[in-house]
């Protein structure tokens, strides 16, 4: 069995997610940032995420320029 790596989000990265979004439907977050409902519960909660989610996540971000 393969251990999943986890990793958190930096808080103010997750603030800058947060401002950008107008409502928390999941269409909207998946829009725009391509996660889902519970990935973007975690990161509001400060918890860990899967590395894969993480990075792409992060190189999203900085393709669009959030942060």
């Amino acid at each position: 069995m393969t251990i999943q790596r986890l990793t958190q989000v930096e808080p103010a990265v997750v603030n800058k997610m947060a401002a950008m979004l107008k409502c928390q439907k999941p269409e909207v977050i998946q829009t725009h940032f391509g996660i889902g409902l519970n990935t973007w519960v975690k990161l509001r909660e400060g918890k860990a995420i899967r590395h894969s989610v993480a990075v792409r996540l992060l190189q999203r971000l900085q393709r669009d320029q959030v942060i």
